[in-house]
């Protein structure tokens, strides 16, 4: 079944394509496996793809209290994803922004079963978003309403048929998100992801920019290695698919040779 339970119960839905090494898709604010179309598609014919939507979006179950979400939260669902899916080898994350977070904080609580980290439009900590202008009120204030959260998500590069996606999520469950992706820092922990990190960055991403999100994540890591995406937005893997499919393509044969030398 497409689905497992949480260990707070809360149902998850998720999808496994192809064969192979395993690659873990963690989507993030946009929280649904659709982001990920281009890459799976790209991928499958080599890798064993995983991908779900998280908690609050998608086919996932939005839970209340708004307490019920968290990065730690998303952690622990990509964890049971993996159980449910019978992977028991290391994988690779490819996290888009708050998802980012959620691949940091699997890896810090279980480094044995992660060969790479790809973050995408990521970020270091929530201070960084809101130091350049996107507080947690004006977030909350542009999402308000199902208008609102389309718009805003077609505004960070996605296309009209994917950010409709966000008009049928409960209000609670956008909000419990955009208030755990805000409160995510890891700046104290950065340096303990020592696994091959590859970072895709556009220079005209509005969410989390390129300077001080991208630089920062490069900055911090001790294996790492920044491509910037000229003229994108927030959403690399939907805007330029193709060149973000190669240098993922290109990260995973590195980083499974790595992880089985």
């Amino acid at each position: 079944m497409p689905w497992t339970v949480a260990d707070d119960g809360c149902e998850i839905y998720y999808e496994v394509h192809g064969d192979g090494p395993t690659v873990v898709f963690a989507s993030g604010f946009m929280g649904i496996t659709e982001i990920w179309q281009e890459q799976i598609k790209a991928l499958s014919g080599s890798y064993r793809c995983v991908a779900f939507d998280n908690r609050g979006a998608g086919r996932s179950e939005k839970p209340l209290p708004r307490v019920a979400y968290g990065v730690e939260r998303h952690a622990r669902d990509l964890l049971a994803v993996l159980e449910a899916a019978g992977v028991t080898d290391k994988v690779v994350i490819v996290g888009h922004s708050m998802g980012g977070n959620t691949a940091s904080t699997f890896y810090l609580a279980h480094p044995d079963r992660v060969a790479g980290i790809v973050y995408v439009g990521s970020y270091v900590s929530g201070n960084q978003i809101r130091d350049v202008g996107n507080t947690l009120e004006k977030i909350k204030q542009a999402v308000r309403t199902a208008d609102g959260r389309v718009s805003f998500y077609e505004a960070v590069g996605l296309p009209r048929h994917i950010a409709m996606e966000s008009a049928k999520w409960p209000l609670y469950a956008v909000l419990g998100n955009a208030e755990s992706f805000m409160a995510f820092d890891m700046s104290d922990r950065i340096g303990e992801i020592t696994v091959p990190c590859l970072i895709l960055h556009g220079d005209r991403d509005i969410v989390s920019p390129l300077d001080p999100c991208g630089l920062g994540l490069q900055s911090g890591l001790p294996n790492a290695r920044l491509e910037v995406f000229d003229d994108v937005n927030h959403c690399p893997m939907v805007e330029a698919p193709d060149r973000a499919n190669a240098l993922i393509a290109d990260f995973l044969k590195q980083a499974f040779a790595n992880s089985n030398s």
